[in-house]
């Protein structure tokens, strides 16, 4: 690719107008330095241990989503170093290193344009002065940039496989960095439901192609993804010229096809920019109005950056849906009425301080767990008006007017201690809120919906309707965009016009027009579609992307197959968090699903309880392993402010502050053995010191001799210094302790692997290469592929074993040619 890059840097350079260059050259520097930063990306997937557990590199692949200029710089001065202590320790020579011709580094020098880049084009005013200034700027930043970057560029192979050499290795990428022949800007890079997409535009002066493509299976943004994903996201934002912080574990908007709504929106966001004046704020309408969709339109347009606040965003926000099951230490329980409900989305709010929660916050109950809860943040350095909590469909949460009152003054305390909260709700809930009435949409907004609509179902009913027919539909379904939704996607699966799509479906009641559609819906999916459906109506734990995926697997039907299904129907309601999602059976779903169930044959009957059952099991272990793993190696190090500080600090990428509170938490307490362990693992991943990592691994191990996971981090250490021995020792210590056989066996086998990497001449070599494929055979034979934790390390062995038998090529091909030499 380097040959296209300097194409377009000669392109460039020929531009008569500073202008012109100016732009074209930020455009040509942002395609390289993707290109740099993804590529590096691969090559630590690709072919380093533990760092795709680094979580920074995780935020990196997800904050893709919307890739700043100054991500890359980011990403290459993390990974940079990782893939000369592991792979090449040539890789990007000059990134780090001052150049004597320019005075400084390429990395500074790349910095200094992603700040100018900040101030003035994005946030500020650009002159002909910044401009005349910075053309040639960037022209010799361009020329660093080829320089350093060059050897490790991708090249191009048979059109549009893209490979890279490195070190004595050679990998092909699975990142499309190539679209129609011509270098790509990224413009986001999001899953939906797990589906992973890349959104994109071609680099080129005359005219720029956008596109939009699906991402293989196994692509660096899903590996960098973690086994068990934390509940709250961070999410950087600017404001008044600085980075601001925001947990959040908001799901992503409901549609991709809003409309209108511009009132509702500014009074929300009016009562954000006021937080003294109002500690709640109710959005309330009737069923089918928007009211969720609103809400989380409104929440992801904070967290894109795209709904500028005068006001300092909130630093925690927490999105919390009313459901009937929950996990819980004691494994699934349900919810029994209003109090059981609220408090659950109170616990919800811990998880930004703690992995996972301990029975003391299961026993706490109404006022005693909010002043609990409040003063945990308090400590932390959390305000009230720190914390925005939203609570969305709470008319499911209270129904009897005691039910009603005890929500009331739940809600009161939640706003005087804890922070601000906004609610959706169909009725006008008794707090002292700001109240925002969700009322139809106009007309115009309604037919522009649908055409929109029609356009993304392909509804040609509505694409050939004229304007005044769209609208009397419209007002027909009493301007509900939840009803148009429905009108659309019927009319897009059905051979019949609009009047007769209304007068066969939408003159009933709610209930007898749900069934109408679950008789059409039912008849329109296949029979495995079917039968995933009855499987999960059959489970009894709360369902997820991950309960979606084990059923499909049981009845033998693609997972984005059935996912088609469930967006065409109205059976469930789907909270999608991007990577993962949400699922639960609307009621009058679930009572019609196990109509059709008793209609199946016994021995149908016995098959799809048989697979509900098998659903509940894999779920159960699933959260047992969770839990038993969050459990063992993190909540017990986080147990002090310093230590949650501390935690806090390493998820905003802010190291330094990080390591201080660690420090600080150590001298609290001296004496904790997983604190040790979890220091001694952020400086191994996050810093890269593993010198300095040794000596806490080592203390933690002295602490608790009977600790697994500080034999395994020590032995890690000792791994990346170099010291074989020492750290097959403490892998064996660990496998004694309770280590699974074949997490060892790999650890040993890959450290072999990078240890002839380092000196593949050695006279060592051919029996550390034998002892490491030795290792990686025996782990894999070991490995349960049904133990949903052990398949990221069934993907790392199968890798590995590829990688040795590469090397073992290189190597023999070698030698070859040296005693060819000789002869």
């Amino acid at each position: 690719m380097r040959n296209l890059f300097e194409s377009q840097q000669a392109i460039a350079e020929q531009l008569v107008s500073s202008s012109e260059k100016f732009t074209y050259l930020c455009s040509v520097l942002r395609s390289l330095f993707q290109v740099a930063a993804v590529t590096a990306l691969e090559i630590i997937c690709e072919q380093t241990p533990d760092a795709v557990d680094n979580a920074a590199l995780g935020n990196f692949a997800k904050r893709f989503n919307q890739p700043t200029d100054g991500l890359p710089v980011e990403i290459l001065e993390v990974a940079t170093p990782v893939i000369r202590s592991y792979v090449s320790r040539t890789y990007h020579s000059g990134w780090f290193e001052r150049d004597p011709d320019y005075g400084n580094t390429l990395a500074t020098e790349a910095s200094a344009w992603v700040t100018f880049r900040n101030n003035k084009p994005a946030h500020g005013v650009l002159s002909k002065s910044d401009i005349d200034e910075w053309a040639p700027k960037l022209s010799v930043l361009l020329h660093r940039s080829l320089a350093c970057f060059g050897d490790t560029l991708p090249r191009i192979e048979n059109s549009n496989i893209l490979k890279v050499s490195i070190g004595s290795s050679e990998q092909t990428l699975k990142t499309p960095l190539l679209h129609i022949g011509m270098p790509v800007v990224i413009s986001g890079v999001e899953t939906r439901k797990g589906i992973w997409k890349l959104e994109g535009q071609t680099l080129a002066w005359d005219k720029s192609h956008s596109f939009t493509i699906d991402l293989p299976e196994g692509s660096v943004f899903e590996e960098l993804e973690s086994n068990f994903p934390s509940k709250f996201d961070v999410v950087e934002l600017e404001f008044n010229g600085s980075k601001h912080s925001v947990f959040t574990n908001v799901p992503v908007r409901q549609t991709s096809t809003f409309e209108g709504r511009s009132k509702e929106l500014g009074a929300l966001a009016g009562w954000m920019n006021e937080p003294e004046e109002s500690k709640f704020c109710l959005i309330f309408g009737d069923g089918g109005i928007g009211k969720t969709t609103l809400a989380l339109e409104f929440l992801n347009r904070i967290l894109d950056g795209d709904e500028v606040l005068t006001a300092k965003p909130p630093s925690i926000i927490s999105y919390y849906s009313a459901k009937m099951t929950r996990w819980s230490d004691q494994g699934v329980t349900h919810l029994q009425g209003i109090s059981d409900a609220m408090e659950d989305c109170v616990r919800e709010l811990l998880f930004c301080l703690y992995p996972v929660l301990g029975k003391d916050y299961y026993k706490l109950t109404s006022t005693a767990l909010v002043d609990r809860v409040a003063s945990e943040f308090t400590q932390q350095g959390f305000k009230r008006n720190d914390i925005l909590l939203v609570l969305d469909n709470t008319e499911t949460l209270a129904t009897s007017p005691a039910e009603v009152e005890n929500f009331s003054a739940f809600l009161k305390q939640i706003g005087r201690r804890l922070g601000r909260v906004l609610i959706t709700s169909r009725r006008r809930e008794f707090v002292a809120f700001e109240p925002l009435q969700i009322s139809a949409l106009s007309d115009e907004e309604c037919t522009s919906l649908m055409r929109r609509l029609a356009n993304e179902y392909n509804a040609t009913a509505i694409k050939q309707a004229r304007e005044a027919k769209l609208r009397r539909a419209a007002n027909q379904l009493a301007n509900k965009p939840l009803l148009i939704d429905t009108l659309v996607k019927y009319l897009a699966r059905s051979p019949v016009g609009i009047d007769q799509a209304i007068d066969q479906v939408f003159r009933k009641t709610n209930d007898q027009l749900l069934a109408f559609l679950y008789d059409d819906a039912w008849l329109r999916i296949n029979e495995l579609q079917q039968d995933v459906f009855l499987v999960l109506v059959s489970a009894a734990i709360p369902l997820n992307s991950f309960c979606v995926a084990d059923a499909c697997v049981l009845v033998g039907i693609q997972h984005v197959e059935f996912q088609k299904a469930l967006d065409e129907t109205y059976f469930a309601t789907v909270t999608d968090y991007r990577d993962r999602y949400d699922l639960q059976i609307v009621e009058l779903a679930g009572r019609f699903f196990q109509q059709q169930l008793q209609k199946r044959s016994a021995g149908d009957r016995r098959r799809i309880m048989d697979f509900a059952l098998k659903v509940d099991a894999q779920a159960t272990k699933r959260h047992r392993v969770e839990q038993s793993y969050l459990q063992d190696r993190v909540a017990e190090a986080f147990r002090s402010q310093f230590a949650k500080a501390a935690k806090i600090a390493t998820a905003q990428g802010d190291l330094r502050a990080a390591e201080d509170n660690f420090k600080l938490a150590l001298e609290e307490e001296p004496m904790n053995a997983a604190l040790h362990d979890r220091f001694a693992w952020f400086l191994l991943n996050r810093c890269q010191r593993p010198e300095d990592a040794w000596r806490l691994a080592e203390q933690a191990v002295k602490l608790d001799p009977y600790n697994a996971d500080a034999s395994l981090t020590l032995a890690l250490c000792w791994y990346r210094i170099g010291e074989l021995a020492k750290g097959d020792n403490e892998i064996e210590a660990a496998r004694k302790k309770g280590k699974q056989p074949a997490l060892c066996l790999l650890r040993m086998g890959i450290a072999r692997y990078h240890a002839v990497k380092k000196f593949p001449y050695n006279k060592e070599t051919p029996e550390l290469l034998r002892l490491g494929v030795y290792a990686v055979d025996q782990a894999i034979k070991l490995m349960d592929p049904d133990d949903d934790f052990i398949s990221k390390n069934m993907r790392e062995a199968l890798r590995y074993k590829k990688l040795f038998l590469e090397l073992q090529y290189k190597i023999k091909s070698r030698q070859i040619e040296a005693d060819g030499a000789a002869l």
